[in-house]
C-alpha cells in the first residue's frame, strides 16, 4: 500500500462521515483564519522498518484539525474515533493503532497511528532440474 492509498482513504472516510463538511488536505500554514470551516488532513511521518529479511513494518502518522477553533462541535472527537478507527484501502480494511485528541497551541487535532506489516514475495526459482552425464572415451592416436 501506498502512502497517496492511505491518504486518499482517510479523505474518503472524512467525506463520508462529514458531508456537510468541507475536508481538504492542510497547507504549510497551520494557523487558521477566522472564516474557515472545515476538517483538514496531513501526513505527519511516514516509516519503513525492517523486521527480517523478507518482512516490514509500515507506520504513518496523521493530523486531522477542525479549522475554527473558536467554534469546534462537542461531538467531535468521537465523530473523527469513529470516522478514522477503520478505514477502507482499496478493499482492504485497516485499524488505528492509535486515535489520539490532543490540544497544540491552545488548537485541537486529532492525531491517527496506522501500522501494517508486510511481506516481500519473492521471485519464484526455477526448480532443479535433473542433469544428465554422458561419458565418452577418448582413444589415444598410435604413432
Amino acid at each position: 500500500m501506498s502512502t497517496n492509498q492511505l491518504t486518499t482513504a482517510i479523505a474518503d472516510a472524512l467525506t463520508r462521515h462529514f458531508p456537510n463538511i468541507p475536508i481538504q488536505p492542510a497547507t504549510g500554514d497551520t494557523s487558521s483564519t477566522s472564516d474557515s470551516k472545515g476538517i483538514t488532513y496531513r501526513l505527519l511521518s511516514a516509516q519503513l522498518t525492517r523486521e527480517r529479511s523478507d518482512r516490514f513494518v509500515q507506520s504513518y502518522g496523521f493530523e486531522i484539525r477542525w479549522l475554527d477553533p473558536n467554534d469546534i462541535p462537542a461531538t467531535l472527537p468521537d465523530e473523527l474515533f469513529e470516522a478514522l478507527e477503520t478505514i477502507d484501502v482499496e478493499g482492504t480494511s485497516y485499524r488505528a493503532t492509535e486515535l489520539r485528541w490532543e490540544t497544540e497551541n491552545d488548537t485541537p487535532r486529532m492525531l491517527v497511528y496506522y501500522t501494517m506489516r508486510t511481506t516481500k514475495v519473492s521471485e519464484s526459482a526455477a526448480t532443479m532440474q535433473q542433469l544428465e552425464q554422458r561419458s565418452t572415451a577418448l582413444k589415444a592416436a598410435k604413432e
